[in-house]
């Protein structure tokens, strides 16, 4: 195996931090003459049946809704403007162009893998998977898509991976549509199915390097908000009185920001706080000799951070004196997870923050302080990784939170999003 195979499926990669333990022999993926959009289609599709649901495209969409000309989010603005512009500013519009992402898909010939959630219609798809060569991820037997569309693939989960079926537009239900397409209500945008497909999708894959590790569909439903009724939608999707399309009534509407964890993917792109604050509380309380330093996950339905294994959630104080210069070296604490990566990856360690849980600490301030200032950051990934990726200028973390806090009290506090 060589060094450009190591990933990790949808979920960011690691620098190498020694040499795998032995050589493995993987056979390039096979490209196949297609036989025809109907022939090709139908072998795709049988071997995604063989597949996990994780590993299936969302969508097919080589049949066009009526009255709808092209499946491009574009189109789909002309209608419903406002839920196309906040899909724009989305981590889900940027899927495909993200930097990491495109670093990590050429690693490896599991590539395919990875489009599933990344393009989730096979007309974002250049090439789909019609099998495997001796069982291995690594090694698929391909064949060139005849209905590529190269332009919609640009948009990564666009509308109509999630909303369009067999030409018709699904959705959660509209009791008095009007619409000049067909729709159809669809009990996976009643739950948190929509969202699960890619969002709960854990795989080992024998003898490689790579795994995939989005859990967050479990952390949901082991916590709290699941036997509470509240869903995936109810934080990453908030809800605003206004049209549904453009003359329609007004009625209750789902944004489509899906800020995440509010990293953006490039620079100054990113939903407004509003979209889902973090969901990280930090209260501080002065203190003689030692703050007081209380941590929460406050609004986090799973665990802080979820999904990718390199993400982390980092809190700082800085003991400041009456100059505002830092008197020491700061103390720190992060929450995540710590992975091993060869000969077999397996998690070391994970000391994320489950729904509603709190850690308190005490945290020593030397002689001469006066004040104390409390940083909170949430991180993507490694300096270390970005460079092995040559990720240079790349958004790997943001701040959350910054308080000031002395005897007289505590300012500051959640931050807002850079101007």
């Amino acid at each position: 195996m060589t060094l450009t195979t190591w990933i990790l499926l949808a979920c960011g990669s690691r620098a190498p931090e020694s040499p795998p333990a032995a050589e493995e022999s993987v056979l390039p993926p096979l490209v196949q003459p297609s036989q025809g959009l109907g022939a090709d289609l139908a072998a795709a599709e049988a071997f995604s049946a063989t597949r996990p649901i994780y590993e299936r495209p969302l969508g097919v969409g080589t049949k066009l809704p009526d009255a709808v000309g092209s499946l491009s989010a574009e189109v789909c603005g002309a209608c419903h403007p406002e839920i196309q512009a906040e899909w724009q500013l989305s981590t889900h519009a940027l899927a495909w162009v993200d930097a990491q992402f495109q670093a990590e898909i050429t690693k490896s010939g599991n590539r395919w893998l990875c489009l599933n959630c990344h393009t989730p219609l096979r007309v974002q798809q250049d090439y789909w998977a019609v099998g495997l060569q001796g069982e291995d991820v690594e090694s698929p037997v391909l064949v060139e898509a005849p209905s590529y569309d190269p332009a919609l693939r640009e948009q990564g989960i666009t509308c109509a991976a999630c909303h369009v079926r067999d030409g018709v537009v699904h959705g959660p239900g509209l009791p008095d549509s009007t619409s000049p397409h067909p729709v159809a209500a669809d009990e996976d945008f009643q739950g948190d199915g929509i969202c699960t497909r890619c969002h709960q999708a854990v795989a080992m894959y024998p003898g490689k390097q790579f795994i995939c590790t989005f859990d967050t569909g479990k952390e949901w439903a082991a916590g709290p908000y699941a036997a509470e009724g509240r869903g995936c939608k109810d934080c990453h999707m908030p809800r605003v009185d206004r049209p549904a399309a453009v003359g329609g009534p007004v009625r209750s509407v789902a944004r489509h920001w899906w800020r995440g964890a509010g990293i953006p993917k490039l620079a100054g792109v990113q939903p407004p706080l509003e979209a889902n604050p973090p969901g990280l509380d930090v209260e501080a309380t002065w203190g003689t000799e030692a703050l007081s330093l209380r941590l929460t996950n406050a609004r986090a339905g799973h665990l802080l951070p979820t999904g990718d294994p390199e993400r982390r959630v980092r809190v700082e104080v800085q003991a400041l004196d009456a100059q505002g210069s830092v008197l020491a070296e700061a103390w720190s604490v992060q929450f995540g997870q710590a992975w091993e990566w060869w000969p077999t990856p397996r998690k070391l360690s994970d000391d994320r923050l489950a729904p509603r849980e709190s850690r308190s600490y005490q945290v020593p301030l030397p002689a001469g302080t006066v004040s104390a200032r409390v940083l909170a950051t949430s991180s993507r990934l490694t300096e270390e990784t970005a460079a092995y990726h040559a990720l240079d200028g790349y958004p790997r973390e943001v701040r959350t939170h910054e308080l000031l806090v002395t005897a007289g009290g505590v300012t500051g506090g959640l931050l807002g999003d850079p101007p």
